[in-house]
């Protein structure tokens, strides 16, 4: 190993230890951000789909409420 690329090594793992612990927060949080707004389109969905399906609201064109 040449002494350039050693020293490119050291770098980069300098780079992981410093960066390494605030870059896994800042993916758990985008992460927890999608599954926040996952869960919350998926709970809108279920609840159109239950008044739709108890005749109080109509998601169809043209198709007269119960």
């Amino acid at each position: 190993m040449s002494h350039d690329v050693a020293i490119s090594v050291v770098t980069l793992l300098l780079v992981l230890r410093v960066f390494g612990p605030d870059l896994l927060s800042l993916l758990r949080r985008v992460l927890g951000a999608g599954v926040r707004v996952g869960a919350a389109a998926l709970a809108e969905q279920h609840h159109r789909s239950m008044t739709t399906a108890r005749g109080t609201v109509s998601l169809r064109e043209g198709e007269e409420q119960a």
